[in-house]
């Protein structure tokens, strides 16, 4: 989304387009967050923020409303968009082909007093996040011992394990948040095993701690555990399987995810699992702006 309002590409500028005229334009520095139903032109049918299923089914019939009242001149660009692909800027072109991809899970674990939730309970009760984790291939490797012997350990090199803390453990259960700055990790250790070998296909166990806390206006951090196993073959150098929960604390909130009214710390539990291949699992992680993924994603 920031890409999308900020940047000069062409699929930036039509979204800018659109999205100012619609439920959020007008108002700079504002998020565009929301559902915008759009002509390929560019011309805006009809937009909300909303995850009211009604009121969304209410918004498309308007779009199609619109849509219907348009031309094939006014529905359509005046030139093959397929010429300007080369100059489209986003940073999924930046996708780690032969490195390492995690797909990665968030959700609130159960507190002290747990409660089965009603079938009707509020969307907090049951909220959860996804994003991705991008390592090149050189990064990838750096999770190993250099010498992958039996009992051979490697504590992994910051510039990984603040990518870890700084943008994928956060507290983005409920919604947007923030990514925390290198100069707020107060704790970061992951250290990894070689528990067994078979042939080419190495066995690792990941152990490890975390401390993100930003003591800005509005105070927020993530105390974690890591422990985690992972399978990586020699010859191929690459992952086979990669598995990692982190569990542990969060408190506080960010402007935008929704902890509002619960601020105290609570538990919170994220895990890394290795990502498919498909076109939709190349999404970018959701901070590739942030310093700590410059080694992957360039910024120009």
């Amino acid at each position: 989304m920031q890409n999308l309002q900020t940047g000069t590409d062409p699929e930036c500028r039509l979204f800018q387009k659109f999205a100012e005229l619609g439920h959020y334009g007008g108002r700079p520095g504002t998020t565009r967050q929301g559902t915008y139903a759009v002509t390929p032109s560019g011309v805006l049918l009809a937009s909300l923020n909303s995850n009211d299923p009604q009121r969304i089914a209410d918004m498309l019939q308007r779009a199609l409303a619109k849509w219907q009242t348009l031309s094939r001149t006014e529905r359509l660009l005046p030139y093959d968009p397929q010429t300007r692909v080369a100059d489209i800027r986003r940073p999924e072109r930046f996708y780690p082909e032969d490195g390492l991809v995690l797909y990665v899970t968030s959700r609130d674990m159960p507190r002290d007093t747990p409660t089965a939730p009603p079938v009707n309970a509020d969307w907090r009760q049951r909220a959860w996040n996804q994003d991705y984790a991008w390592f090149t291939k050189s990064e990838a490797k750096q999770f190993l011992p250099t010498q992958p012997q039996l009992g051979n350990k490697r504590e992994v090199p910051s510039v990984i394990l603040h990518r870890v803390a700084c943008a994928h453990l956060v507290d983005n259960v409920r919604g947007q948040t923030a990514p925390f700055e290198e100069s707020q990790v107060q704790k970061a250790r992951l250290t990894t095993e070689v528990t067994a070998l078979a042939g080419n296909v190495v066995t690792l166990r990941l152990e490890g701690e975390t401390l993100t806390a930003n003591e800005g206006r509005r105070k927020h951090g993530l105390d974690m555990r890591l422990l985690g196993k992972a399978t990586y073959d020699v010859t191929k150098e690459c992952f086979l399987t990669f598995e990692m929960v982190a569990l542990g604390a969060r408190w506080g909130g960010t402007q935008n995810n929704s902890r509002r009214y619960d601020l105290e710390a609570a538990p919170i539990g994220l895990l890394f699992t290795l990502a498919g291949d498909s076109l939709c699992e190349r999404v970018a992680p959701a901070f590739n702006h942030h310093r700590v993924y410059r080694p992957v994603v360039s910024v120009n």
